[in-house]
């Protein structure tokens, strides 16, 4: 299995708002496939786009809307 963290970037954001989910919780994924859309949750920025690290079945860990810090864990790939 393996986790899908929220990346940090040295002089970005600590906090990111998940904007939407790009696949559906359990559904078929492949390395390098986006999956999810995530924006700063304090102030105005780019979004960015986490990608699957791995092939297999994704299960979301947290919902669209949800604030988190860098390194929470968003998904799973099974």
């Amino acid at each position: 299995m393996t986790d899908l963290h929220l990346p940090g970037e040295r002089r970005g954001p600590d906090r990111w708002r998940v904007v939407r989910w790009l696949a559906p919780d359990g559904s078929r994924v492949r390395a390098g496939e986006p999956l999810a859309e995530l924006r700063p949750a304090e102030a105005e920025g780019a979004e960015i786009r986490v990608c699957a690290l791995a092939t297999g079945t994704l299960w979301h860990q947290v919902r669209a809307g949800e604030v988190l810090t860098v390194g929470q864990v968003l998904g799973l790939i099974d």
